[in-house]
């Protein structure tokens, strides 16, 4: 596997862990440590720095994770043109994910026909589209947890509304983040068993 793809791997596979650890937090840190003796200001203390850490590492992993994705993204597409079994463009692949709108559907056909055109089974296609859609879905209710506590400053939202919306959220991303490890490990796979093939037959 390409180091790209270990790079994109490992981020996503951090980010969404860190997300599990910061609701764990949220909901049971600050009582817990109440329960084992430390005072209301320690605790709040204590709370706020693993809140801030976890929030640190959420936006490395995130940086490394985007970083690593279009990255092997790219080197891909240009390996599969270069080996002439595609017709992709490399950098209008990159490019899709920047233009408003189009980056709404393109970067998943570009993964899509990037698949097909490596010879991989059409079932493998709906991995694709699955974690598209749901990776689409998780970004909309992201942006709606953060409007609803935007509101809450103003309007009293219940606790149990946001803490039900962030838990969805971080439900689906993992979910996102297990679907988008398995499209990267299935796709550099094919691309290196293409490749393979091609050497061995020349």
């Amino acid at each position: 596997m390409g180091p790209w793809a270990v790079v994109a791997l490992l981020a996503v596979g951090i980010h969404a862990l860190s997300e599990l650890l910061q609701l764990s937090v949220m909901i049971w840190a600050f009582s817990t440590l109440l329960e084992l003796g430390y005072a209301r200001s320690d605790a709040t203390a204590l709370y706020a720095e693993s809140l801030f850490l976890l929030g640190m590492v959420q936006a490395i992993a995130w940086v490394f994770g985007v970083v690593g994705f279009l990255t092997w993204q790219f080197q891909a597409v240009r390996i599969a043109t270069q080996l002439e079994v595609s017709r992709l463009s490399p950098r209008w692949a990159l490019l899709s994910w920047f233009i408003p709108g189009l980056n709404l559907f393109k970067p998943y056909q570009v993964l899509r026909d990037l698949w097909r055109d490596l010879g991989g089974e059409s079932s493998r296609t709906l991995l694709i589209l699955a974690w598209w859609c749901l990776g689409l879905l998780t970004l909309t209710l992201g942006l709606g947890h953060e409007l609803l506590l935007q509101v809450d400053e103003v309007v009293n939202i219940k606790t149990f509304v946001l803490r039900a919306t962030q838990l969805a959220y971080t439900a689906m991303l993992v979910l996102t983040a297990v679907l988008c490890i398995g499209v990267v490990r299935h796709i550099q796979r094919r691309l290196t068993q293409v490749k393979r093939e091609l050497v061995d037959g020349t």
